[in-house]
Parts: C-alpha cells; structure tokens; sequence
C-alpha cells in the first residue's frame, strides 16, 4: 500500500446516490456558453464514461479481496468499479472526489477564494501548466512531513464566469482538470478536491492474490522436488490409522515404497503441534526412528509393522497407532 492511504482511511466519504455526479459548477458553464442548464446548486446524474483511448480495467479475480481505506464508502465505490460498473465520484459536505483517470476533474471555484486540489500522499509535483495563465493562479503547497508529505495545487480565479483547463504531471501520474469560475453571485463554490485510485487500488488487490497463488505453486512444487521419484507399482497401502479420532495431526494416509514409510500429515496440522514418531519393536517397547519432516510428510528410513505419533505426556498425553495390515516382509 501506498503511503497515502492512511490519510485517505481517515476520512469518512459518502456515496451519493450509487451514482455519478457532475458538480453544480457545470451549470454555470452552460450558462456561460448560453446553453440551457439545470438551476444553480442542482446536481445532474451523468456517467462518467472511459477514455477511448484508455485501457479497460483489469478484472479482478473472483477470489480476491479488496484492500485499501476501510471507510465503507470508499470499499462500496471500489466494489461497483471492481463489478464493471462506473467508478463513483463521491461527495461530501466538506470535499469532493473523483476516481483518477476516468475522467476530467471539473473544479468550479470563485475569485477571492482558493480551491485546494489535493493528490496523493508521497506524491512529486513535477510541471503544473495553465490553459489561461493570465487570469487564473495556481501554486504548488504541501502539508505532513517526511514520508507524510502531501501535495496540494491551490487555484484562485482572478474573475467571474470564466472557464480553462489544468494538467499536473506528478512522479506517479497526470492529473487533467477542468477549471470554471462561477458567475457572480451563484452558489457552487468547491472548496476542496481529492481523488481515488480505483485502478491502483484493483492492480494491487490483483498483485496480491497473484503473489498469494504464486506462493502456493512454489510451495507445492518444492514439495514434490524433495520427495524422491516413486514407482506406482512399488507403493503399498496397507497401512491402518487408529485412535485420534479429531485430534488436528491425524494422518490422512500411510504407504511406503519397500525402503521408506511415508506418512501424509492433514493440512491442519500446519498450525498445531508437530507430534513425535516413535516405531515399536519386535519385543513391544518403543523406539525412536531416523525420520525427516517434509511437510506434509514423515518421511521413515526403515519399514515398520507399527509406530505411535505422540504429543504431551501424562494424563494429557495424545497418540495415534499406525499399523501395517498385510504380511510381514
């Protein structure tokens, strides 16, 4: 995870309507341009649809699990975005924000006031450019310290009812925004701008449940190489399990290959006690074997017609007998 993230966890969004938002602000660039629009401070439902140009996102894997804030808005958002559905643009009584990179940002500010777009904890402001740099002014800030460092870009309008756009290319990624100065006298002033990492956020919980499948396929395939090459018509079965019955070590099956017994331990046993592995001689005592733990085997250098597995001693002591059901050999 990010750095930023904690940051982002901290903050409690709200899910508007399950939906899409445009910002009220569009109403006054209609305006604007002449064009017919709803009323001041009125949202309208959109959605917010890809780049052409951009690439789908990647699924998901069914099993995965998403990780990231754990505000249950962000999670609810993630989740529509990780079925298919279009990533929401949250707003908040005290801020607004839009998944990065499915669409143009509009920030509707208002002169004498600044609006404060904040990106992403850790992030680098690398070049800010201005579609009117003449009547619009924009500075990079920073807030936290260290690996806390968070970059702001603050933008003020100079006057009324004007509109350009903004790019901010960072050590991580571009940000495009479109800026609107709101007619005089209309409400729809933002104060402040956030952003999400949808995309971040899916790739990660992809990485993870790859890294987690990959694990488990090294795992299973050091197994096997350890395991020497066994013959199918050299192996023999005939083996019996008594006693135990529960106990989270019970082995799940026993054969061997005429040199070596080896003893298949249940996938439970990974978080319990490993028991120890005394043979019984001829005489009937008890006696301790040369063997080798390869999870999930015992694996024992000599063939025997029984052997106890032992944990505890006393009254708390557990054992399991293992057998060998046919002929003496």
């Amino acid at each position: 995870m990010r750095s930023g993230e904690p940051t982002r966890s901290l903050l409690r969004l709200a899910l508007v309507g399950g939906g899409i938002l445009v910002l009220a602000g569009c109403a006054a660039l209609n305006a604007l341009l002449g064009r017919p629009g709803p009323s001041a401070g009125e949202l309208t439902p959109a959605a917010l649809a890809e780049p052409a140009s951009a690439p789908p996102p990647e699924p998901s894997p069914a099993t995965g699990e998403l990780v990231g804030p754990e505000d249950p808005e962000i999670q609810a958002a993630l989740q529509a975005y990780q079925a298919g559905n279009p990533a929401p643009i949250i707003r908040t009584e005290e801020f607004i924000q839009y998944p990065h990179g499915l669409g143009e940002a509009v920030v509707t500010c208002e002169p004498l006031r600044v609006c404060d777009i904040e990106l992403e904890t850790g992030e680098e402001i690398l070049n800010l450019s201005l579609g009117d740099a003449g009547r619009w002014l924009a500075s990079p800030a920073f807030s936290g310290a260290n690996a806390a460092l968070t970059p702001h870009v603050i933008v003020k309008p100079t006057e009324y009812g004007i509109v350009t756009n903004a790019v901010i290319t960072t050590s991580r990624r571009t940000y495009y925004l479109g800026l609107v100065s709101k007619p005089k006298g209309k409400p729809g002033h933002v104060r402040r701008v956030k952003f999400y990492y949808p995309r971040d956020l899916l790739q990660e919980v992809n990485g993870l449940f790859r890294a987690r499948q990959a694990a488990s396929r090294r795992e299973q395939e050091t197994t096997v190489a350890r395991l020497p090459r066994l013959a199918v018509e050299a192996l023999h079965f005939d083996y019996e399990v008594t006693e135990g019955q529960g106990l989270p070590w019970r082995p799940v099956r026993v054969f061997d290959d005429g040199r070596q017994v080896y003893i298949q331990m249940p996938e439970s046993m990974r978080t319990s006690e490993a028991p120890v592995l005394l043979v019984q001689t001829r005489g009937g005592e008890t006696a301790l074997v040369n063997y080798r733990l390869r999870p999930p085997y015992y694996v024992v250098d000599k063939l025997f017609e029984a052997a106890v597995l032992i944990i505890g001693v006393g009254h708390s002591q557990e054992r399991v007998t293992i057998r060998r059901a046919g002929a003496p050999r």
